[in-house]
């Protein structure tokens, strides 16, 4: 069968509190599926993760981290299955399912290789596995450099436990490890001008440091029943596809300890024909990979990367050229028939707060990646969207030089959170 679409399901990190608050309740089966994995995980004497979806006052990913990473990482994974029910029920399957780091457990499951209650159930043991194993404090770090560079810098400070985890593109590899040879390895690389971000993960992930909470996981999990997937599954970790029962253990047994050829992956399924790269998950951290890795030809749409209701994710499946619709056969944002010609709107002057907004959303939306559509006056870019300081203060030099603006004071820049804010910010500077 050709491939066109490829179904993409992160991993760490891919957490929004609230995300799926307007979405889950619209559509039956992605309700159950929550309602589902809450009951695993209440059964195991954990507390339910729906309301760290539902709720957009749950703690966030930085709480998470630091208080409950057992319900962060099943949370991420109901995340991922509730994506797919989304997906599935718009009308948009994909031909092959990918999964990044933990979000292979999704990709099997999303492709029937695995029962949603018995993924939730491996995500239990996985932490229980964690807690029993009791690895060395761990992390990982990302190098804003390709995988070769990345290998021979780690070769170079021959550090003990150090390990390239995972490969993403030409512009980023990550490196897991031991906390204290995590820091030498920031140091090294700020003194070679390489930059280097300390990424939120509890564990030296993609390591043998984890052995131990593998071996432990593997003993655990073995008589959850696993099958061949019923939709095709391409493993980052196998670089190749998933063929029967026995590649489907070895992907969850190994996922822990393996590195991940992420970029390999992309350009495999790329070169049979891939062209539309849907990210099932919470953020955009995929699709900005796979934007950046791949020929300007492949299309990436993330459906999860603010929060938002139903209409949102069909705007976007839509915008990339899907034939994505309601399941209540109601008018998605983006497929709403056309009224035709009506009486002409008042046209707002250059400056106007309405086509000042429109070049604020095209501008953000280009560089972020993101539908304009979905870009509103009022959406958080941090809470909403994801969007990092940095990357925030970045955006707003854009800003600031477009519209010849002076430097802006720091509780400008603090306030400057939403595209209306922005918008009265321009306003006021250039009065």
């Amino acid at each position: 069968m050709p491939i066109r679409t490829a179904i993409l399901f992160p991993g760490q990190g891919a957490y929004l509190p609230g995300v799926l608050a307007e979405r889950a309740d619209q559509v039956p089966e992605a309700a159950r599926t929550l309602e589902a994995i809450d009951e695993v995980v209440t059964a195991e004497g954990r507390e339910a993760v729906g309301p760290l979806l539902l709720d957009r006052d749950a703690p966030s990913l930085a709480d998470l981290l630091a208080d409950d990473t057992d319900r962060l990482d099943l949370a991420i994974f109901a995340v991922n299955a509730v994506a797919a029910e989304l997906l599935r029920a718009v009308g948009v399957h994909g031909d092959v399912m990918v999964g990044h780091s933990f979000g292979e457990f999704a990709a099997l499951s999303a492709a029937g290789a695995v029962s949603v209650t018995d993924v939730a159930r491996m995500a239990c043991a996985r932490t229980d596995a964690f807690r029993r194993a009791a690895p060395p404090d761990g992390g990982l770090v990302a190098l804003d450099v390709p995988a070769w560079r990345a290998e021979h810098l780690v070769g170079v400070l021959d550090e003990p436990g150090l390990r390239t985890a995972i490969d993403n593109g030409p512009g980023q590899t990550v490196v897991s490890g031991p906390v204290e040879a995590l820091e030498k390895l920031e140091k090294t690389a700020v003194d070679l001008g390489i930059r280097a971000t300390r990424l939120r993960a509890g564990y030296a992930f993609h390591n043998p440091l984890l052995s131990g909470a593998a071996d432990l996981f593997r003993r655990a999990t073995a008589g959850i029943p696993v099958r061949a997937p019923r939709t095709a599954v391409y493993s980052p970790l196998l670089s190749r596809y998933v063929v029967d029962a026995g590649d489907v253990r070895e992907v969850a047994e190994r996922n822990m300890i393996a590195p991940v050829p992420f970029y390999d992956a992309l350009l495999t399924l790329f070169r049979q024909g891939a062209r539309v790269f849907v990210e099932a998950g919470a953020r955009q951290a995929l699709s900005g990979i796979a934007r950046t890795s791949l020929p300007a030809a492949a299309v990436t749409v993330p459906v999860l990367a603010s929060r938002g209701d139903l209409d949102s994710v069909v705007a976007a499946l839509t915008a990339a050229g899907l034939p994505a619709a309601r399941p209540d056969g109601g008018a998605g944002a983006a497929s709403a028939p056309d009224p035709g010609p009506g009486p002409a709107a008042p046209r707002d002057e250059p400056d106007g707060t309405a086509g000042l907004l429109a070049e604020l959303s095209a501008l953000y939306a280009d560089d972020l990646g993101f539908p304009a559509e979905m870009l509103t006056e009022d959406i958080d870019l941090e809470a909403d969207l994801g969007v990092d300081s940095a990357k925030q203060t970045a955006l707003l030099e854009k800003v600031r030089h477009r519209y010849g603006l002076p430097a802006l004071r720091g509780e400008d820049r603090a306030s400057a959170t939403t595209l209306g804010r922005i918008a009265d910010l321009v306003r006021e500077q250039r009065r």
